[in-house]
């Protein structure tokens, strides 16, 4: 009887298993099949982008023009342009985040203020991030076209880092929690001052987190188009402004617009791939307490 029972729940561990791994799959082919379909279409010749060709030498015979014309050709000075700026906003605005993210984060776990409570300061600052940017276009318009900073990176770069503090703010705060105050309270015994074991304690046990917020912070710019609408029209355009109106004079390029768009998602995932173990560790930090 007993036999019968483990051999009916391996059976049922085995169903099981298959159904987990099929849904996986079509899970997976979900996400990259729209993936797979624009890296295809950025070498498609422009007749081909009419009918739905899907393999290779196959269905059609692959050329690099597109990519020749875009990174090479008459349109590359246009491409570099727009690549250039999304690469110094995204990397300096997630800087920015990180090191005022940082600051705030840690006052907030060391602190308590009377006032104003640490609870209510930090939802304050959460709601920020809860706010649609749509919501304020119209004053940052103002603001900086009043300040004279119309189509300048460092627009677009304040206005990323504004909404994407907030979130940075709220993670390395976590993080800092975690860290039992008892080690920057030796220090301080030992003679460290308050801002020397922030930096020379805390910041270093919490390398991880920090790299977690900053690739969460440059994803955020890096994939923003709304405020590099408003913001920008020549000088300061970045890859999703391009994707969105760059070829959009007389008709929809298809192809044009699959090569930007595998263009742009080629230095996120190389910057994944570099950093992964630390994303990891970052996501994973402070789960398993002794």
């Amino acid at each position: 009887m007993q036999q019968v029972k483990r051999k009916f729940k391996s059976k049922s561990a085995v169903i099981l298993d298959i159904v987990a791994y099929i849904i996986l799959v079509v899970t997976l082919v979900a996400f990259l099949f729209p993936i797979y379909w624009m890296v295809i279409t950025s070498f498609k010749r422009p007749i081909d982008t009419t009918t739905p060709t899907l393999i290779p030498f196959v269905d059609f015979q692959p050329t690099p023009n597109t990519w020749i014309d875009l990174l090479f050709g008459t349109r590359s000075a246009q491409t570099l342009k727009a690549l250039f700026n999304s690469i110094i906003i995204a990397t300096t605005s997630a800087t920015f985040c990180v090191v005022m993210g940082g600051a705030t984060g840690y006052g907030l776990s060391r602190f308590r203020f009377e006032k104003w409570k640490n609870r209510d300061i930090a939802m304050f600052i959460l709601a920020q991030r809860m706010m649609p940017p749509a919501v304020v276009l119209v004053p940052i318009f103002l603001l900086f076209n009043f300040w004279r900073m119309m189509d300048t990176q460092l627009a677009i770069i304040l206005a990323h880092t504004a909404f994407n503090l907030p979130f940075a703010v709220w993670i390395l705060r976590d993080f800092f929690e975690e860290i039992p105050k008892e080690i920057e309270e030796a220090a301080l015994v030992d003679g460290c001052s308050r801002i020397e074991a922030f930096l020379k304690i805390s910041l270093p046990l919490i390398a991880p987190g920090l790299v977690v917020a900053w690739i969460f912070c440059f994803a955020f710019s890096w994939n923003e188009f709304l405020i590099v609408m408003i913001l920008s029209y020549s000088k300061a355009v970045t890859l999703t402004w391009l994707i969105a109106t760059g070829p959009n004079f007389y008709a929809l390029e298809y192809w044009t617009i699959s090569t930007w768009g595998t263009i742009a998602i080629i230095p996120p995932m190389i910057l994944a791939v570099l950093i992964q173990k630390y994303i990891v560790r970052g996501l994973t930090f402070g789960v398993v307490k002794g």
